[in-house]
């Protein structure tokens, strides 16, 4: 005998095969999110600055959102390999990116023939920090001020060096800025890492660095190194005497290196807003911004349409550096 099913049966299983089909990110409402552990990429070693930063914002913005951040340090080819990883991930918002300016304005001028392409692979979160730069010379350096040293070097055409953490670093590509503004030759020395640096600066192996304030302040002010200017558009608390490089007549060389959140593209608005209420709300509360100026990091959020913006205006300026250099990592 055949039986016949109900009208209402055949609706109720319809529309529970929609809510099958449904991409599940996609269906998921910023209040749900999230349900569990988020993993928060950081395309750096541990024990570095940016290892420092995710895990002070992992720590804290876990407890915001009521669910485990797991920090994963994922090395190699300039934090591209990290970057890459976040991109073809799922878009669900369990896998975000701590993307320190470099792998974001630096990387897609500076290395040829990447797979992807970060501006347009990932979106915006938030800003999440920024650190300026100092000037620094070796204290036996004929040279008290920025403008005493530009007239150096300029005067003693290729006497001069200067370190940086690598090529392409942040380090490094403020040299090349001085270099270009000074239209000084100075030689440039790569090192495996900035701390290597900032020691041959002081042992007098090289002259000049311009490292992070972060990386160098407490050098500087035990005398170990001089502080010439700083980079920021306000004085540093840790070196209020220091002036930027503003007053110290070089405006070419104001900047900061920055970092964001990113998620891969096509993660769902409603949870990149969600991500962004909670990041702004813990990044500007005291304890991370108190435990960010300890170590020379300023606390600084954005919407994600400052975010992008940013990230364009400075690919444009590092582009425009890198090619003038002529720099490039195959």
């Amino acid at each position: 005998m055949k039986v016949s099913l109900p009208r209402i049966v055949f609706q109720f299983i319809g529309g529970l095969l929609v809510l099958l089909s449904l991409d599940p990110a996609r269906s998921l409402s910023a209040e749900e999110y999230p349900t569990r552990p988020i993993k928060l990429i950081v395309p750096f070693s541990v024990g570095g600055d940016a290892d420092v930063i995710g895990r002070v914002l992992a720590e804290r913005l876990g407890a915001e959102l009521k669910q485990p951040i797991i920090v994963e340090n994922v090395t190699g080819a300039g934090g591209n390999i990290g970057v890459e990883r976040v991109i073809r991930s799922e878009p669900d918002g369990y896998t975000l990116l701590l993307a320190p300016m470099g792998v974001l304005s630096v990387n897609p001028t500076l290395y040829k023939g990447l797979t992807f392409d970060a501006s347009k692979d990932l979106i915006p979160i938030s800003l999440a920090y920024e650190t300026g730069h100092l000037v620094v010379v070796n204290p036996s350096l004929q040279a008290k001020s920025l403008a005493e040293l530009a007239d150096l070097v300029r005067s003693k055409s290729g006497k001069f060096s200067f370190g940086s953490g690598g090529l392409g670093t942040s380090t490094h590509l403020y040299g090349e800025v001085f270099k270009m503004t000074t239209k000084g030759d100075i030689l440039h020395v790569p090192y495996r890492g900035n701390g290597q640096a900032l020691n041959d600066v002081i042992a007098g192996q090289i002259q000049i660095m311009f490292p992070q304030i972060a990386s160098a302040a407490s050098q500087a002010a035990s005398g170990l190194v001089r502080p010439l200017a700083v980079t920021t558009d306000h004085r540093s608390a840790l070196l209020p005497d220091v002036p930027t490089v503003v007053e110290a007549g070089m405006p070419e060389l104001a900047g900061t290196s920055w970092g964001g959140i990113m998620a891969p593209r096509g993660t769902p608005p409603e949870v990149v807003a969600r991500l962004n209420s909670a990041i702004v709300k813990v990044v500007n509360g005291s304890d991370v911004r108190s435990r960010f100026e300890a170590i020379g990091i300023n606390a600084r959020t954005s919407t994600p349409e400052a975010l992008g913006s940013l990230i364009d205006t400075e690919l444009a300026r590092w582009r425009r550096v890198i090619t003038a250099a002529n720099l490039t990592i195959n």
